[in-house]
């Protein structure tokens, strides 16, 4: 008989101690929830460690497209040059010391051609000479400073509110370094 009761006694202390322990557990995870949707969390960005990943993918973009817009740029060249040159030569005179000459139509042609050609060479090679590697780091350097401008202007000491599990609002407080 002495048996049953200590069987009896142990299945209620393992009863006694689940119950408390899960008690305790559920205190434990209430006082946590509480505080958090008081305080709340602090979540902290590097901006130089952000700034550096923008930069980075910036450059890398703007490394493979400027060329292909500078390509793109020079095909459009002579198109740009023929309607801006259509009416640069419109006489077919010239005055030499008081004395008036009247050009034939294939020299003021000629004339145009060379003219349109000079045009059309020099803006090319304005564009080749662009440094495209120059370029895109100077495009990092500014995404650089501006995300970390918007970073600290936009989000420094801003306070979200996110629902854990859809039900538990908790603050979030950004901080930037």
């Amino acid at each position: 008989m002495q048996t049953k009761r200590k069987f009896s006694l142990d299945k209620r202390s393992f009863v006694a101690g689940l119950l408390v322990g899960s008690l305790f557990v559920l205190a434990l995870v209430a006082t946590f929830a509480g505080v958090a949707a008081v305080r709340g969390a602090t979540v902290s960005l590097d901006s130089k460690q952000l700034a550096v990943i923008v930069r980075d993918r910036i450059v890398a973009q703007a490394k493979t497209e400027i060329p292909k817009v500078i390509e793109g740029a020079k095909a459009e060249i002579p198109a740009i040059v023929e309607k801006e040159m259509r009416t640069r030569i419109v006489s077919d005179r010239m005055e030499i010391a008081g004395f008036v000459f009247r050009m034939p139509a294939e020299f003021i042609e000629q004339l145009n051609s060379k003219m349109r050609k000079n045009v059309e060479n020099a803006a090319g090679e304005i564009m080749d000479g662009i440094d495209t590697d120059q370029l895109a780091e100077k495009f990092g350097a500014e995404a650089y400073l501006l995300v970390q401008e918007a970073l600290q202007d936009e989000l420094a000491g801003q306070t979200f509110r996110v629902m854990v599990f859809n039900r538990i609002p908790v603050r979030v407080n950004v901080e930037i370094k």
